[in-house]
Parts: structure tokens; C-alpha cells; sequence
């Protein structure tokens, strides 16, 4: 049994292992490390790696329940120990999911729900709210019923909450993964003001290392439960690179597009690994600075490989040329939606054309209406006007955000096998869905004991088995680790190629910028801007990816590290990965 005491700032892991109920395999084996008073330590991994498992093991309160060995100790320098209990008042915790957080129903109240619990006099009380929120700049907000807050403004109030209780260890679990791009980046802003100027000792798990990669002090890497690497983001970028990891995928691009820049044009840079010295950088300022330095090199070797004649993208129509010579398989125009007669429209003159056999990307803010768009295109929800029109004997079927919506059944294959009679399909297709898509050896597990991409697919074999024409997919790879992305961002190139056509509703830029033929942006309850993936993207400077960031003024600017690679003659072999 697991010995916790509780003081504050600083952590100490030595020998923790656990495992779950019936399992035969720990989730976290035989886990050490420490966490200094005042750091910003990144916990990364694949899917299935253990972080959540062990973030919520760091908060007593929240320990899974299981078979747990080892020590964790809470440190500071005053030396105090405390019983377990009171560690809810010395560390907090904040969730991936905004609304699973939130227990009352106005701001003020949630944010005076903790300092209740503890206790604390209407005075202090209101001080300390007060103070909170001139910090985060939500005053304006106060009074605010939760209800009417979009999910970035949800998860800051989530902070708030944690930070009003003046906690010494801040624990955040993917606390982003639900956010747009503007969100992501006002979060990341308030979450390193915490950082710096008081000093609270933060470990973070996340996907999308983009953002919070310069901010981090340390990475603890997991993979399979155990520590593979524990060290600084510089470090780990090196580790992952040298020894070309596939989880390499999830380290800013920034620092890849350097990296690969430097391969091509010094043989020896190849040989970067534990040893060297060598200082990546970790945001788009540090990788402009580095590639400006080489320009000129690099220059000169692009235009070499050019001059061999490069090739190019996949030989298929452009969304541009679908337009051209077939008409949309669904298309909504002129749709106008509200949830209540007397609430604002949602939706106001939003039009959008789907085409056979390509994927379109729906993109923008938290409560913008892309969900909505979704639904009525799928049929879900009526418009009060305008109409939705498909072409004749065209099946859609729809993916909400959550995948566990769609499984009722105790084994993964029982799922898979209960709509046969609908979608007119035996064991032997359900075998060849699992194979296709990497289900084959968890056929026998519970749909809720799978990690989240063996999840999503899980579903999306579901959703297939029916045979669509058309998948709307809301939100497809939120949560989802590099790897897992590009896994299922394959799937559905494929899927594609097949003739299917796609919608997905996502906040992930990098992964519509590498698979899709067409972008829309959603504002203000209607499409205000839409194009072939490429231009879209090299036309914002916002809603883009830091790969055009980087390379825009000093190279050609492109938008993904796929093309960034062509530019550079390198071959998917020399990579050690398929970019798709």
C-alpha cells in the first residue's frame, strides 16, 4: 500500500506500481522520479502509456482502484507532514472535459464552492474571489451563469477554481484537448502566468506539445507504464529524434523542421543522438532564428532537388477540380438554427457543399455552431430554415465527440456484431473491419477498457460495418495521441480512396492540413471562409500551422512537415515513417 505525505511543492515517486481490477498487466510499473518545488513538468506517452493513471494517483482523492505498491511523498522545505486527507487542500487538479469539472451553475458560486468547503469566512472568501478574478480577468464574468460559457472560458474557470484555493502542486490531465486553436493559446497564456509569477509547481499531460513544449521545465516520458525518459525538453527532443521514436511525431514542428533541415545538408547531423550537444528549438521564434542561419544552404539544396523533378503529391483531383465536373453529394443552403424559440440563432444563412470522395474539414471556435452543422446535416436536428439536400440512396451516418456513446455491449466484437441485421454483414466482415483497422486482439475486451484511440477506431468500425457514403465525424481525434492520429488520419485517406466522402469537425490544424481537400471556417453562425487545404491555410495567420509559421519568408512556405520533406528530396524511408 501506497504511503502518501502530504506537505507541499515538490514530489517524490519511488518504485510505484499499480494495476487494475482483473487485469493482468500494470497500468504504471515500478515508477521513479521527483518533481522539484516550482517546476513545469510535462508527463507524455503514447495512448495507453499510464498518464492519466498516474496523475490521478499524485491526487489521493482521485487514486483509481486497484493494486498499488511503491511510495509517493509531497515535499517542501518545511518539512511538516500531514495526514493524506488534507493534501485536497495542497494540490489540484484540473480535467480534460471543461463541463465534467463544474458543479454549480454560476461562476461566483463555483468558484466559492471550494473556499466553502474548507471552511473559510464569507469574508476571506470574498476577498479571495475578488482577487482570482482580476487575476484571470473574469470579472466581467462573475455573475455569469456557467451555461453561458464557451468551453475555453470554461476550462480558465476551471483554473480559477483550482488556483482560488491556493494550492502548491497544480495537476492538469489533457486539459486542452477540447479547445480551438484562440482557447488553446488564452489557456496556455493564463497556465504559464501561474507558473511564473507564483510559483505553482505544475504537472501537465498533453497531446498537442506544440504549445506547452517551451514552457516546460522537464518531460517524464511513459511508455507501456514504465519510465523511459525523464530529463529536459531539449533532451527529449534529441531523444526522441536520434533514436527516431514514432512518438517523435508529437514534438513541436519547429523543432523537426530544424531537425530534418540539418540532416539534409550536413551528413553528420545524422549522428545527433544522446550525446550531443545540440540546442533544438522548441517554438517557432527559436526554429525561424536557426532556419535563417541556414537559409541560404538550404535554399540551394531545394532548388537542387527540385531540379530532379520531386515528386509530388498524390496523383487525384484537387477539391478544386471535383467541383469542376461533379455535383455535391450533401449540401446544406441557407440553413437557420436555434435551440429555443426565444434563444439566439446558432446558425444563420450557413451553407456548406460536400463532395464524393474527398474529406472536408469544418473549423473554428468553441460554440460557433460546427456540432450543430453536424447534426443537421446528418439529419439529427431540423433547421427552422433553408434545406439540407443529398443525392438520391446516399447513406450518412454520424460520430459524435464521444465514442462511448455508440457501444452497449459487454465485448468489443458483440458491439461490432449488433446492427448485422441493418447493415446486412457476418462475423467474417467483422473480423476483416478489426483487421483493416487494428481491433483484431481486443475483440474479446469491454468497449470501456480500451485506451482512446483503440476506442475511436473501435467506433469507427462500427460506423463502417453500415457501409456509408458519407461519414460525419465530430471531433475524430480529440485526445488523441501523435501516433494515433496518424494512424487514423491513414484510415481515412483510404476510406477516401474508396470514394467515401468525409466531414470532420475538429480543432486539430496539423491533421487538416495533412489529409483534408477542403476547409471551411465557421463564424459568427455562418461559413465565412472556405478553399482547397493549402491556400486556406497559407491565407490565415491564426487558424494555420506552425509549419507554415516557420517556413513562411525564409523558404517556401509550406504547411505541413509532409511537404516540408518533399521540399527537401527526403523519402519516407529515410524518415522511418509513412507522412502520408
Amino acid at each position: 500500500m501506497t504511503k502518501t505525505h502530504v506537505r507541499s511543492g515538490g514530489i517524490e515517486i519511488r518504485g510505484f506500481s499499480f494495476r487494475y481490477p482483473r487485469s493482468e498487466t500494470k497500468a504504471l510499473d515500478d515508477v521513479s522520479f521527483s518533481v522539484m518545488p516550482g517546476s513545469f513538468t510535462i508527463v507524455a506517452g503514447p495512448s495507453g502509456s499510464g498518464k492519466t493513471t498516474l496523475l490521478r494517483c499524485l491526487k489521493p482523492e482521485l487514486t483509481p482502484h486497484g493494486e498499488i505498491e511503491g511510495v509517493i511523498s509531497f515535499v517542501d522545505s518545511a518539512s511538516a507532514s500531514r495526514p493524506t486527507h488534507q493534501s485536497f487542500h495542497d494540490i489540484a487538479f484540473v480535467m480534460q472535459n471543461p463541463a465534467n469539472q463544474i458543479v454549480l451553475d454560476v461562476v461566483w458560486h463555483e468558484l466559492a464552492f471550494g473556499l466553502e468547503n474548507m471552511g473559510l469566512s464569507p469574508e476571506l472568501i470574498e476577498r479571495r474571489i475578488a482577487e482570482t478574478a482580476h487575476f484571470f480577468g473574469i470579472s466581467s464574468w462573475i455573475h455569469k451563469k456557467v451555461s453561458e460559457l464557451s468551453g475555453g472560458e470554461k476550462q480558465i474557470l476551471n483554473l480559477a477554481s483550482a488556483l482560488i484555493m491556493h494550492p502548491r502542486l497544480l495537476i492538469l490531465d489533457e486539459p486542452t484537448s477540447q479547445l480551438d486553436p484562440i482557447a488553446l493559446k488564452q489557456f496556455l497564456t493564463m497556465l504559464q502566468r501561474v507558473h511564473q509569477e507564483i510559483g505553482t509547481t505544475i504537472i501537465l499531460s498533453e497531446h498537442r506539445m506544440g504549445d506547452v513544449f517551451p514552457m516546460a521545465s522537464d518531460v517524464l516520458y511513459l511508455e507501456e507504464g514504465r519510465v523511459s525518459f525523464y530529463g529536459s525538453p531539449n533532451d527529449f527532443a534529441v531523444y526522441l529524434l536520434g533514436y527516431d521514436k514514432p512518438f517523435k511525431r508529437s514534438l513541436p514542428a519547429a523543432t523537426r523542421i530544424v531537425w530534418n533541415a540539418c540532416k539534409v545538408l550536413d551528413g553528420s547531423s545524422m549522428e545527433m543522438n544522446k550525446e550531443s550537444n545540440k540546442v533544438l528549438p522548441l517554438n517557432v521564434q527559436q526554429a525561424r532564428e536557426q532556419l535563417s542561419n541556414i537559409s541560404t544552404s538550404l535554399q540551394q539544396h531545394i532548388s537542387a532537388t527540385e531540379a530532379l523533378g520531386t515528386k509530388m503529391r498524390r496523383d487525384q483531383c484537387s477539391a478544386s477540380s471535383v467541383k469542376k465536373c461533379t455535383k455535391p453529394i450533401l449540401q446544406a443552403k441557407r440553413l437557420w438554427f436555434r435551440y429555443k424559440s426565444d434563444a439566439p440563432f446558432v446558425l444563420e444563412e450557413a451553407n456548406i457543399d460536400l463532395y464524393r470522395g474527398t474529406i472536408h474539414a469544418l473549423i473554428g471556435g468553441n460554440g460557433s455552431g460546427k456540432s450543430t452543422l453536424l447534426y443537421l446535416l446528418a439529419g439529427v436536428l431540423k433547421s427552422q430554415r433553408g434545406k439540407v439536400s443529398r443525392v438520391s440512396d446516399v447513406k450518412v451516418s454520424l460520430l459524435t465527440q464521444n465514442p462511448q456513446a455508440v457501444f452497449t455491449r459487454d465485448t468489443l466484437f458483440d458491439d461490432l456484431m449488433e446492427h448485422r441485421a441493418l447493415g446486412d454483414y457476418d462475423e467474417q466482415r467483422v473480423l476483416d473491419i478489426a483487421e483493416s483497422l487494428g481491433l483484431r486482439h481486443l475483440l474479446d475486451r469491454h468497449p470501456y477498457d480500451l485506451s482512446g484511440g483503440e476506442m475511436q477506431k473501435g467506433a469507427l468500425a462500427k460506423i463502417l460495418l453500415l457501409e456509408p457514403d458519407v461519414l460525419l465525424l465530430d471531433e475524430p481525434v480529440k485526445g488523441l495521441d501523435a501516433v494515433n492520429k496518424h494512424e487514423i488520419a491513414g484510415i481515412f485517406k483510404r476510406l477516401r480512396d474508396k470514394g467515401i466522402s468525409i466531414l470532420i469537425v475538429t480543432h486539430d490544424l496539423e491533421i487538416s492540413a495533412n489529409i483534408v481537400d477542403e476547409c471551411s471556417l465557421i463564424f459568427d453562425g455562418r461559413i465565412v471562409a472556405n478553399g482547397e487545404t493549402t491556400s486556406f491555410f497559407q491565407d490565415n495567420a491564426f487558424y494555420t500551422t506552425d509549419t507554415f509559421r516557420v517556413t513562411r519568408g525564409i523558404v517556401k512556405p509550406v504547411v505541413t512537415m509532409d511537404a516540408f520533406d518533399r521540399m527537401l528530396g527526403v523519402t519516407r524511408e529515410e524518415q522511418g515513417d509513412d507522412h502520408g
